[in-house]
């Protein structure tokens, strides 16, 4: 592995060990509060869950030459959608299948080349984004977003 690549999922390591330590400080009961306007804690890990595995899809695609799909609903109306297509899922469920969507995304990333993560051309599908940026959009950077909401 190169040191940058190395450093790159250090970060996200690091990032995912306190979402970890948050999820873990969440009583049982504690999952059905509601944490953001409607949403109670399981479905925001459920979103995270979303996210994340969206996040392999589209990397799953990219490396096999395709292009990912992309809703046409706004982000908000996706986001509602999730939530609702979610609801009802218990916690304990949801606890395990967001862990391994996390695993699943990590995993994948380990396996990429320095010029998958970092060259800003390397799928023309992200606009000259860096893959690397979309990873950690769709978990750590997304994560930060939601801790205060977990807490």
């Amino acid at each position: 592995m190169s040191e940058r690549r190395d450093a790159f999922l250090a970060r996200l390591d690091t990032a995912r060990a306190e979402l970890d330590a948050v999820i873990a400080a969440v009583s049982p009961e504690g999952w059905e509060a509601t944490v953001d306007g409607a949403m109670r804690r399981v479905d925001l890990l459920a979103h995270i869950e979303w996210w994340e595995r969206r996040g392999s899809y589209e990397i799953h695609t990219l490396l096999a030459g395709g292009t990912p799909e992309v809703s046409e609903e706004s982000l908000d109306a996706l986001n509602e959608r999730v939530t609702t297509e979610n609801r009802g899922r218990a916690a304990a469920e949801v606890r395990t299948a967001e862990a391994a969507a996390w695993a699943e995304l990590r995993a994948l990333a380990a396996t990429l080349s320095e010029e998958q993560l970092y060259d800003p051309g390397a799928f023309p599908w992200l606009e000259g984004e860096p893959l690397k940026k979309m990873i950690k959009v769709e978990s750590s950077a997304h994560w930060s977003d939601h801790l205060n909401h977990l807490r």
